[in-house]
């Protein structure tokens, strides 16, 4: 009888340890009750399925404010990059014949016509050579310097590539901008360029590409 009694006794205890895990958690009341229904009262008067769909809920929202935050962020930083390395666009106050200017228009369009953006970046980076002390004072010096832009003298061919091109107008467009002191898109330490399929270019570091070409920079122009 004493056993049945012990017995008993571990049983009632059991029950009421179980119990209180019910009340106390509801992830373990389910874990030890699965045979409880989802619309039964299991805590402040609600179910087990408002419990569910608020925590789902309650996540989702998280997740939502954390993407939001970070797209705020990613902006803010954006922003911030672009009017710390924008270089201030200066009037190029060099007189510059007629006949030099359509050299020009013709060079910018060969090296990239795929836009305005893409020609404003090619003369952008001209002019940021003109104002360096590495490169010549007067910006037809900078185009016609030995072995920098292949558009106006082709080594190779020995020949003028530029001479027979038609530059469209947001070519010309651009490159009035620039001379004019309107508009740059590129920083002043931004100096050299290449084909888009360059990714890396050995001793220089990658800014970025614009239209068909990708910028690269010197640290030591920074």
């Amino acid at each position: 009888m004493n056993r049945k009694k012990h017995g008993n006794y571990r049983c009632i205890l059991l029950v009421l340890v179980l119990w209180f895990f019910w009340f106390q958690n509801v992830s373990a009341s389910q874990m030890l009750f699965p045979f409880v229904a989802d619309d039964w009262i299991s805590f402040e008067g609600r179910t087990f399925l408002q419990l569910q769909q608020e925590k789902k809920q309650t996540e989702i929202k998280k997740q939502r404010n954390h993407k939001k935050s970070n797209e705020k962020s990613n902006k803010i930083s954006n922003k911030k990059k672009v009017k710390e390395t924008m270089a201030v666009p200066v009037k190029y106050d060099n007189e510059i014949s007629a006949g030099d200017r359509q050299i020009l228009y013709k060079v910018v369009s060969m090296e990239c016509d795929t836009g305005y953006e893409g020609s404003l970046a090619v003369i952008s980076c001209m002019l940021n050579r003109l104002e360096s002390d590495k490169y010549p004072d007067d910006l037809m010096d900078v185009v016609r310097e030995k072995a920098q832009f292949s558009a106006y003298y082709d080594k190779k061919t020995e020949t003028y590539p530029y001479i027979d091109r038609n530059p469209s107008q947001e070519c010309i467009q651009a490159v009035d901008d620039a001379l004019a002191g309107k508009k740059r898109n590129l920083p002043s330490y931004i100096m050299y360029f290449r084909a888009s399929s360059y990714k890396k270019l050995k001793g220089y570091k990658k800014y970025g590409q614009i239209g068909d070409n990708t910028y690269f920079y010197k640290e030591e122009d920074r």
